[in-house]
Formats: C-alpha cells, sequence, structure tokens
C-alpha cells in the first residue's frame, strides 16, 4: 500500500530538488561536477538540438530576400554597390553597418546620398536601459537618415546564443522599430500589422536556415554588374558584412552564436553572421512563422509537476527497492527523456510551440540523487524532534 507521507513528503522532496538546483545555478566558484549543469541553466534549451541536429537543412531558398557582402570594400565601395542596386530597383534596402566619424569627403557625400534614399533603412543601436533610452547612429554628417536599432536579445551577444528578437521599444516617451521591423513594414504592410497585433514584447526567432537559404551576392558582383538584376527587383536586400567573402568563417566579427550551431553545449566556434541572423528573422515575419511561447508561470506549474510524479516514484523505489533503486532510477530518467524530449519537438515543429522544458529534463535528472540529502535531513529531523518521515517508518534500521 503506498503511504500517504510519500505523497506529501515527495512535495517536501521536489521542493529541496528547485533549492539545490538554484544553488547549483548560482554557485560562485568554479567546481568541475557543477559545470554541466551551470552550462546548462545558462545558455542551454533543447530547441538547440532541434536546429542543430533535426531541422531540415535543405529548405528552399527564400528568394524574396537577398544578401550582399561589403566584405573589405570602402565607403566607396558600399555607395558604388547601393547605386548599382539601385539601379534593380528594390523594394527596399537595409544596411546593416555604422559608419563613424568622417572619411574622404567625395566617397561620404556619395553614400550620403545613397544612404538618404527613402527605401533605405540603416541600422542605429538602442541604450534602452540609459535614461531616457539614447540611440547611436552613424556620425551627423549623414544627416537624419531611416535609422532603426538592430540590436538583437542576448545577454551577452559576443559569448551568449541569439535566439529573440524585440520587435518594438516602446516605454511609453520613447518608441522605435527593430531594423527588420521597419523593413518588414516598408515591404509588407500586412505582414507588419500581424506582428503589430501579436503585441509580444520578445519574439522567439524561427530560423530557417544559414546563407545557404538566400540569394547572396558580393559586393564587388553589385558593382561590376555581374548579377541578376531580377533577384534584386522588388526584393528585401540587405547589405553588411559577412566576411572577406560570402561563407567565410575566419574572420569573426560580427559572427554570432545561434541554435544552429554544430556544437550544442559548450560552443567554441560562432556560427553565424549578423546580417544572416536578419534574414532569418524577416523570413519568420513574412511567413507568418512565429513561435508561441508558454507563459513562464505555467511552464513552472508543469515542471513542478513532472518532477513531483518523478519523486514520487523515486522515493518508493529508494525504499522498497533500495538495492535496484539507481538503477530503475536510470531507467525511468531515460524513458521519460526520450518522451518528453519527443512531445517537446512535435509541438515545436508542428505547432510552432515553445515549451520551456530545459528545467524539466534537469529537475528529472538531479531528483535522483537529491533523495539521498533528503533522507540524511529526514534522519537527522527524527533524531532531533522525533518526527517519522516515509524513510524512517519504513527503515527500521533508521529508528535505532
Amino acid at each position: 500500500m503506498l503511504n500517504a507521507k510519500l505523497f506529501l513528503e515527495s512535495i517536501l522532496a521536489t521542493i529541496l530538488v528547485f533549492v539545490v538546483l538554484g544553488i547549483f545555478s548560482t554557485f560562485p566558484y568554479d567546481i568541475k561536477f557543477l559545470n554541466p549543469i551551470k552550462i546548462l541553466m545558462k545558455d542551454f534549451k533543447y530547441t538547440d538540438i532541434y536546429y542543430s541536429k533535426l531541422a531540415e537543412k535543405d529548405k528552399p531558398i527564400n528568394s524574396e530576400i537577398v544578401l550582399v557582402n561589403i566584405g573589405n570594400l570602402d565607403r566607396a565601395g558600399i555607395a558604388a554597390t547601393l547605386n548599382g542596386l539601385q539601379q534593380a530597383d528594390p523594394a527596399v534596402i537595409g544596411v546593416d553597418i555604422m559608419f563613424y566619424g568622417q572619411r574622404d569627403p567625395l566617397s561620404d557625400q556619395f553614400l550620403k546620398e545613397e544612404l538618404s534614399r527613402p527605401n533605405v533603412v540603416v541600422t542605429s543601436i538602442l541604450h534602452a536601459e540609459e535614461d531616457p533610452p539614447t540611440i547611436l547612429t552613424s556620425n551627423a554628417f549623414f544627416g537624419d537618415l531611416n535609422y532603426a536599432y538592430a540590436n538583437l536579445v542576448a545577454g551577452d551577444s559576443l559569448a551568449s546564443t541569439i535566439r529573440e528578437i524585440m520587435p518594438f521599444f516602446d516605454d511609453g516617451i520613447y518608441y522605435d522599430e527593430a531594423f527588420t521591423s521597419k523593413i518588414l513594414e516598408m515591404y509588407d504592410s500586412s505582414a507588419f500589422e500581424d506582428l503589430s497585433m501579436r503585441g509580444n514584447e520578445i519574439e522567439t526567432i524561427n530560423y530557417y536556415g544559414t546563407y545557404k537559404q538566400f540569394i547572396d551576392y558580393e559586393g564587388e558582383q553589385i558593382i561590376f554588374g555581374e548579377f541578376d538584376p531580377l533577384s534584386v527587383k522588388d526584393k528585401i536586400v540587405l547589405l553588411g558584412y559577412m566576411g572577406n567573402f560570402v561563407g567565410d568563417a575566419s574572420n569573426l566579427e560580427d559572427f554570432k552564436y545561434t541554435p544552429l550551431n554544430h556544437e550544442v553545449v559548450g560552443k567554441s566556434i560562432p556560427d553565424m553572421h549578423g546580417l544572416t541572423i536578419h534574414a532569418n528573422i524577416l523570413t519568420m515575419y513574412m511567413h507568418r512563422q512565429y513561435i508561441d511561447v508558454m507563459p513562464k508561470l505555467l511552464a513552472f506549474f508543469l515542471d513542478f509537476i513532472i518532477c513531483y510524479i518523478h519523486v514520487v516514484l523515486f522515493m518508493y523505489l529508494f525504499v522498497k527497492l533500495h538495492l535496484w533503486y539507481h538503477l530503475y532510477a536510470k531507467l525511468i530518467q531515460f524513458i521519460t527523456s526520450v518522451i518528453l524530449i519527443y512531445i517537446l519537438f512535435y509541438f515545436y515543429e508542428m505547432h510552432h510551440y515553445l515549451i520551456n522544458a530545459t528545467l524539466i529534463l534537469i529537475t528529472v535528472l538531479i531528483s535522483v540523487d537529491v533523495l539521498y540529502l533528503y533522507e540524511t535531513l529526514a534522519v537527522v529531523v527524527y533524531k532531533k524532534y522525533g518526527l517519522k518521515s516515509y524513510f524512517i517508518h519504513e527503515h527500521g534500521s533508521n529508528e535505532e
């Protein structure tokens, strides 16, 4: 018969699991056996496995977006590239480049004229943490351009994985749009309205693919007319730095980590230029392939319930089949992980619904060992206060 204490104390043990997890995740010192947990808590999502290992790699090319790499072009070359693109009549040109200071007056003037065209959007940097918020733009010489912030949501954009975007910034006083949002507004007003109506401060990026899923050119190809004008006409063109050449991974400038990285945990080398990330965001907007995220409170409740169910089972096995406890527990953990990951991937791929379940996997993982700590605490409480635990009740030897 199942003991009522089993269900009651499983609640206490489940709470202890979360307490231990909180201590591990915030522990200030570098201890080897804690590192895997700290890494998973800090910068890992199960969706990284989906994008890196399971998602379809050979998706059709999104011909509505054209990537143009400036490589090592100077300002005169960038201006000439913009001029060449305009001859092909694109719908919008997004320039993901900041122009600090003034250089050659003639080149700067040529560039200013190209950047000032009505279908050009130029990146800025939003400092939302300042009061009031401020915007860092290119040199004042270029005038009041059509700016939009290029910030990507990450704890550290140089070391963290880019998974989210803030489409709009509105603190009630200051309003601004993201680089991709403003481009979308100019290209497809209906898609922009749908984005606005979602009302989300943060959107999870549904990655479409690498630069190979988009049409791409080198700036020199545009300058010398070595491209198909029809591939640019009425399209979105994103101009920015993608290495010395498209596909170059030797230069880490504006190179960032994304869920498509081949190394899921402990990433060593960034995998995608910022320009390609913007292309992925625009693709999500244009195709309305949004990711809906389970509310945090509901996700925590789901985590607690699943952890509690496993703690009940593990505690029962701990007492009734102690000799085989670890074997059975590890088997259950494996089966649970497989089933859970399958369910999570199903909802993510088929319904574009993100369940924040990293904690579920971690709590189920550590709960097996936390029960040893709980048993120790139960014995201490029994000896000091005489309160019997489920463990004490079942183990007569503990009462001696």
